[in-house]
């Protein structure tokens, strides 16, 4: 093939590209609506992992030559003016028109009870699933646990506009100017919501973590009820239950505010909430507010709607056995059928001596029926012990313990609050033996681990010998809430540590040495002859004057 046909055959290849271009651009500038024109909507504000349904309330009408109006979409029959494929009216007409008829009394109603809207979409995702042309009720349901917010119906529309200008309100005639440049727009959507929320608190974290059996323990309880609309939720569900799952009781009644901690916001019970009280076993405790207190606060501010309920627990000796814990779960409606429910914890630890202290006899045997008393330093006691010498300490008594030989001289105390130093002696000895006038210091050693969730963990006890200030430290392993206690009643065991048990040694009287040298001995055996000699001298000088 020549040179020249060739360029002519490129020539109109070219020329056909440049018509084809022309053409292309004249058919996008005059393009015109079409049924099933679709757009992806932006919803905000929206928590991860919740489940969306959107239902069509306005639909997009179409005819042979293109886009025609708005009608309401199928489902919809309210009265004469809203029904079914009926237009849709603008008022006012211009920029601020709105729809007539879609006020939030018809919406609520609508997302009450959607079941008759047939165009809708079950568990779609906004970033991925373009809606088509219309008006549409978003509904949002939480997640199943430790939900953020509860969610207010919304709604979103996907309208034409021409490009550029942003009205919408053109499309109220119906008519579309084939001339110009249309475009598909969406309104963004951000979630009506409230924050749901759920704390459980020590009112003293510091020193209230590491308490003693029988201290008494102050909680705390936040959260903020929803703001529910009245049309939508007709019977709101908000519950706040409490369960103390071992070492604690409930000590008194408890006390609920509502918009913050003052005297005229406290809560009346069966006026506001009701409480179920478990009074035998003093475990659970449960309100529930009622439908008026709840609609009350509809569209008022966070810190109104805000719920403090304050209440004592009593430290129980199982606390020894087990990590104390406190449990609090908010069941919430979470739609207009379902509820939800949001949980948190608190856990208070309690420390025990055991497999620390042995008490024996010179032989290192076992002895049982040694009494030990153990002190807490407290700078208000009048009591005192001498630690070292010129160095008196202010203490006062916690509890006695009596060793067991079937123990293996064992020496016990549980229940103690691991922020207190604790002192150890033995105040009296077993029949025979002499006390052991040697005092032990006791410091535990804890850090509660961080996100806490109940596992076993780990303290250390160090003891000092104030006679010769010998430092001994034992690893201890914790049981936690739900591990059954290794060690009985005491529920804690040694696992670990670079020391032995420390021994507390009782001497028998019979064993004790003289306390002079052998000149001393010979003096009183010298004596005691002379002193029976005298006797036997006297009667016999008494007998001859008889004579």
């Amino acid at each position: 093939m020549k040179m020249s046909k060739i360029k002519r055959i490129a020539a109109v290849f070219l020329t056909l590209a440049m018509v084809m271009g022309m053409s292309i651009t004249a058919f996008a500038d005059f393009a015109k609506p079409v049924d099933g024109d679709a757009k992806v909507v932006e919803v905000k504000g929206i928590e991860e992992n919740v489940t969306y349904n959107a239902y069509q309330i306005i639909d997009a009408e179409y005819d042979a030559n293109g886009f025609t109006g708005y009608v309401w979409a199928p489902g919809i029959n309210e009265n004469d003016s809203i029904q079914e494929g009926k237009k849709v009216e603008f008022s006012p007409e211009g920029e601020n028109a709105v729809v007539t008829g879609l006020d939030e009394a018809f919406i609520t109603k609508l997302a009450a009870d959607p079941s008759k809207l047939t165009n809708c979409k079950i568990g779609f995702n906004p970033s991925e699933t373009p809606l088509e042309a219309g008006t549409w009720m978003i509904l949002v349901t939480p997640t199943e646990t430790n939900p953020e917010k509860v969610y207010n119906p919304m709604i979103v529309s996907v309208y034409y506009s021409v490009k550029g200008s942003g009205d919408s309100n053109e499309l109220v005639s119906g008519t579309i100017d084939a001339t110009k440049d249309w475009e598909l727009e969406a309104t963004d959507s951000f979630a009506k919501s409230s924050d749901i929320s759920l704390e459980k608190d020590l009112d003293d974290e510091p020193n209230d973590t590491e308490v003693a059996v029988g201290d008494i323990v102050p909680f705390t309880i936040t959260s903020t009820i929803p703001s529910y609309s009245p049309e939508y939720y007709k019977s709101p569900t908000f519950q706040i239950t409490d369960t103390l799952v071992n070492g604690l009781k409930y000590n008194g009644e408890p006390e609920v505010y509502l918009g913050g901690i003052e005297e005229g916001n406290k809560l009346s019970k069966d006026v506001h909430y009701t409480l179920e009280y478990d009074v035998n076993t003093h475990f659970t405790i449960k309100f529930n507010f009622n439908n008026d207190t709840i609609k009350n606060l509809y569209s008022k501010t966070a810190e109104a709607r805000a719920v403090t309920v304050k209440y004592e627990t009593e430290i129980l000796d199982s606390a020894v056995q087990k990590v104390g814990e406190n449990t609090a779960t908010l069941t919430y409606s979470k739609n207009t059928t379902e509820t939800g429910t949001k949980t948190d914890k608190e856990y208070v630890f309690s420390f025990a001596l055991h497999n620390v202290f042995q008490k024996v006899d010179g032989s290192n045997a076992p002895l049982g029926e040694a009494v030990f008393t153990l002190y807490k330093q407290d700078a208000n006691s009048e009591d005192t012990i001498e630690w070292a010498e010129g160095e008196i300490l202010k203490v006062s008594e916690v509890t006695t313990y009596t060793t067991k030989d079937a123990e293996n001289g064992d020496i016990k105390f549980k229940g103690l609050d691991g922020d207190l130093t604790y002192y150890v002696k033995e105040t009296a000895a077993p029949e025979g033996y002499s006390i052991n006038d040697t005092i032990y210091k006791v410091v535990f050693t804890f850090d509660k681990p961080e996100g806490y969730t109940g596992d076993d963990v780990e303290y250390t006890v160090t003891i000092t010998n104030n006679k010769t200030d010998e430092t001994k430290t034992y690893t201890v392993k914790y049981n936690g809430t739900t591990a059954e206690s290794e060690a009985g009643e005491y529920g804690n065991e040694p696992k670990t540590g670079s020391d032995e048990v420390t021994t507390v040694i009782n001497t028998k009287l019979s064993a004790l040495p003289s306390t002079g040298g052998i000149g001393t001995t010979i003096f009183t055996i010298a004596g005691c002859l002379i002193m029976i000699a005298a006797a036997g001298l006297f009667f016999v000088s008494r007998r001859k004057s008889a004579k």
